[in-house]
């Protein structure tokens, strides 16, 4: 790889991302191992990374760094010196690190582009975030960086990471993608129909970073279209325009010529009454508005006039200037009815009915064990794992319970119980391979805890 990915879509997690965020901040908070997210490029893993580092910011020490830019080893020692505050040196950082942890905190790194970097600056990386107080580290990377990390765990007793690979948007996925793309812009009103977007969609093959592109290119070609006014239209307007001026000035030639003859023909006609001779009787009238005008309008007579004086003074009717006394009484009749018909009391809902002490976890033998496989914000992506694993590992021993995190609600999901804790770990490493994370072997006993404490 040359240079760095151009393109790097919003930060936008719809369905499947959105699911891949919480199990990326759970391994993160409970799990010392790393996190590796890779795919092809401009598939969102720099948007995925930038998420996490928005949600770990605020209760974790967090350290971004772009290996396009810091690619040796003192470079990220130095870098991560300066955000402690201590010495650029190996020995500080880890005294540093134990002095955090006896208050309770974590450094989290989360590099970029990591699949930059040679293998002894990965292998180090690995070996801190394998240590007691060590660095909790996510990767983010080409897809050449899985199989090195494969051959480097080969160095270790333990799983070293968890993997998380972004696949291209479905049609569905791109569709919501592409509409809060637009929402996060300012715009509530989608401008691209749906032939657009399933355009855009198979342009794209279902890559943020291209679909991102696409929509601004999309964009660009519509302030064109709205702004740009070719030379060919100007011509066509200005003939069209010139068209109808001469048009105008036609109609207002032909509209004088015509009032001119008008005028000769009145002048020929005043003439002709002035030349003939005072004994000889004329026509009445050889112009039909010369009579119209000769006619003047009869008055009125007076009992005309008086009739229509007198329906004018006459008062309204009775039954125009009353209310419809029938609506009135329909009105008063289902009045009454409500305020007769008798008022049934709501039932009241205890609250022994929606008590959280008849939580399943709590009826199972507390000296037995469970599986902790997820803790997330969201009870929404808690209840879509649980419906996106169910049948793999068996719905009847999954289970969600909400706790408190750093004072935020926290939702759990569970698997158990398991009567004895080797059983548990075996079961952990088994179901490890189908949910692509190590689950976390828990006392019944410490979980029920945790529910009572909400319950009261």
């Amino acid at each position: 790889m040359t240079g760095k990915e151009t393109s790097s879509p919003d930060i936008i997690l719809l369905g499947e991302r959105a699911q891949q965020l919480d199990m990326l901040l759970h391994v993160q908070e409970f799990s010392t191992m790393s996190v590796l997210i890779t795919g092809p490029a401009d598939i969102g893993k720099s948007s995925l990374l930038n998420a996490a580092h928005g949600q770990l910011s605020v209760h974790h020490q967090v350290i971004l760094i772009d290996a396009f830019s810091m690619q040796t080893l003192a470079d990220i020692i130095e870098h991560i010196a300066q955000s402690l505050g201590c010495s650029a040196n190996l020995i500080d950082l880890d005294t540093h690190l134990v002095n955090m942890a006896a208050q309770q905190e974590t450094l989290h790194l989360l590099i970029d582009d990591a699949h930059l970097l040679d293998d002894d600056i990965l292998q180090l990386i690995l070996e801190k975030s394998t240590l007691e107080h060590g660095w909790h580290v996510i990767l983010s990377g080409d897809e050449s960086l899985k199989p090195r990390l494969n051959d480097l765990q080969s160095l270790f007793e333990n799983k070293l990471y968890h993997l998380i690979e972004l696949a291209p948007l479905t049609e569905e996925e791109s569709e919501n993608f592409i509409t809060q793309y637009y929402k996060n812009a300012g715009v509530d009103v989608m401008p691209l129909s749906m032939k657009d977007i399933h355009q855009l969609w198979q342009l794209s093959k279902g890559v943020p970073g291209k679909l991102v592109e696409l929509i601004t290119l999309e964009q660009d070609h519509q302030t064109q279209r709205s702004i740009g006014f070719p030379i060919g239209h100007v011509a066509a307007v200005l003939l069209i325009v010139s068209a109808l001026v001469v048009s105008l000035l036609y109609q207002e030639d032909q509209g004088t010529t015509q009032q001119s003859e008008d005028l000769i023909a009145q002048l020929v006609a005043e003439k002709q009454q002035q030349g003939l001779k005072p004994n000889v009787q004329t026509p009445v009238a050889t112009n039909n508005k010369q009579a119209e005008l000769s006619i003047e309008p009869e008055p009125i007579s007076k009992p005309v006039a008086e009739v229509a004086q007198a329906r004018k003074s006459e008062p309204l009717s009775k039954s125009a200037s009353e209310p419809l006394q029938p609506e009135v009484k329909k009105e008063v009749r289902s009045t009454s009815l409500v305020s007769t018909a008798p008022v049934k009391p709501k039932p009241q809902v205890t609250k022994q009915a929606v008590s959280k002490n008849t939580h399943p976890l709590l009826t199972m033998p507390s000296q037995s064990f469970a599986l902790q496989l997820l803790g997330v914000r969201s009870k929404d992506n808690a209840e879509s794992f649980v419906r996106r694993f169910s049948r793999e590992i068996g719905s009847d021993k999954l289970n969600i319970y909400e706790t408190r995190y750093r004072g935020q609600p926290w939702f759990v999901v569970v698997y158990g119980p398991i009567d004895s804790k080797p059983l548990a770990n075996e079961e952990a490493y088994k179901l490890s391979k189908t949910i692509k994370s190590q689950p976390w072997v828990r006392p019944i006993s410490k979980i029920q805890d945790d529910i009572r404490q909400i319950a009261q």
